[in-house]
């Protein structure tokens, strides 16, 4: 088993190492290799990425950069499908694209080789590899006080699901917090298709007149597999 780990962990670590050398820095011919090093560093830790925040970042360590290299890199990043930036959801299509988005990897084993061990992020960039899998149209939500809800799923204008994602719900304030922000979100967008998908718990929950399904993941992941 250890070594299957090791050989597993080596062959992650070759395409990670395959797909920024060769895929994206030798093909667009990328001469500033410390800054696009420097920048994957930041989408590893972070789970939303603000290019303007990385540029004036990058000013104070006095880092040379500019801001259309920065936006440059990112592209090309998600045009090799290495990463994935998901907007916070809103009715104006301007409001939504110029929003900080959040950012997911294509695999959790490229997160998992960086050193990136958040059980939570992990289960919820997994989530959302499932989703895009399933073609799934998705933004995420988050309203003037901050409560957020990681996945709104659209079709057209409408809204047709709302997905929490948490790895352990057992903490009475955890639970209240993906709660009261699914029940706003629910609300604001006349939705009642409320999930929230949790590392092993199960229940069905009523708060007034909505309804909260919380599954384990693996029983979502089994659903419309085919």
């Amino acid at each position: 088993m250890a070594l299957y780990s090791t050989e597993r962990e080596k062959i992650l670590r070759d395409i990670f190492d395959t797909a920024i050398l060769r895929d994206i820095i030798e093909r667009h011919k990328i001469r500033n290799i410390f800054l696009m090093k420097t920048m994957m560093r930041a989408l590893l830790i972070s789970k939303e990425f603000s290019a303007n925040k990385f540029y004036n970042y990058l000013k104070s360590q006095q880092i040379k950069s500019s801001k259309d290299a920065i936006y440059n890199y990112l592209g090309y990043l998600e045009d090799s499908f290495f990463i994935f930036m998901l907007n916070k959801f809103s009715l104006s299509y301007k409001k939504s694209e110029q929003s900080i988005p959040k950012i997911y990897f294509i695999d959790n084993g490229l997160l998992r080789i960086n050193f990136v061990d958040d059980k939570g992020r992990l289960l919820e960039n997994m989530v959302f590899v499932e989703l895009l899998r399933r073609n799934k149209d998705t933004a995420y939500y988050q309203n003037a006080t901050k409560n957020e809800v990681d996945f709104v799923i659209k079709s057209g204008k409408k809204i047709e699901e709302l997905i929490q994602v948490c790895y352990d719900i057992s903490n009475f304030e955890t639970r209240d917090r993906e709660i009261r922000s699914l029940l706003l979100a629910s609300k604001e967008f006349s939705c009642d298709n409320l999930l929230i998908l949790t590392m092993s718990e199960e229940e069905e929950l009523k708060v007034g007149n909505r309804k909260i399904s919380i599954l384990p993941v693996w029983k979502w992941l089994l659903k419309n597999r085919g």
